[in-house]
């Protein structure tokens, strides 16, 4: 059986086989009425949360350097605050982290704006159900 080659690690030469659907775009979803430009980066905005992301892009799964990443969001009291708008770069690997507070609304929930050179504009979001700790999230972008 043929399976794509998604990533080689240097030096430990660890490969990862891909299946035929495993780099499908992630869906837009809107972007609600609290959304105002993200105009701050920060790789922190609150405690208690730690969101782990990573960029890819179709047809093949390769990960997405210097992407933007804005995030915005409720707190703990359910409210949109501008304390919760930040957003963060991708390192080489298509990964970014950022720590921040529990979204308290029904569904909890986290806005993303992904934008870089040559890929199509991501509006999606992050949809959870129980509280947790950490929270690890991929996005597949679409090249133009």
């Amino acid at each position: 059986m043929f399976h794509r080659i998604v990533s080689c690690v240097s030096l430990l030469i660890v490969c990862v086989p891909a299946q035929a659907n495993d780099c499908i775009p992630t869906p837009h979803r809107t972007t609600g009425t609290h959304y105002e430009p993200v105009t701050v980066q920060r790789n922190n905005i609150s405690k208690g949360l730690i969101f782990r992301g990573q960029v890819l892009a179709t047809p093949d799964c390769q990960p997405v350097p210097k992407a933007k990443v804005a995030h915005w969001q409720a707190g703990e009291d359910g409210r949109y605050s501008d304390r919760l708008r930040a957003y963060r770069f991708t390192d080489a690997d298509g990964r970014f982290t950022f720590e921040t507070e529990w979204p308290d609304l029904s569904p909890p929930h986290i806005h993303f704006i992904v934008t870089v050179e040559g890929y199509d504009v991501l509006e999606t979001q992050w949809i959870g159900d129980e509280r947790q700790k950490a929270i690890d999230f991929t996005m597949v972008l679409e090249p133009k």
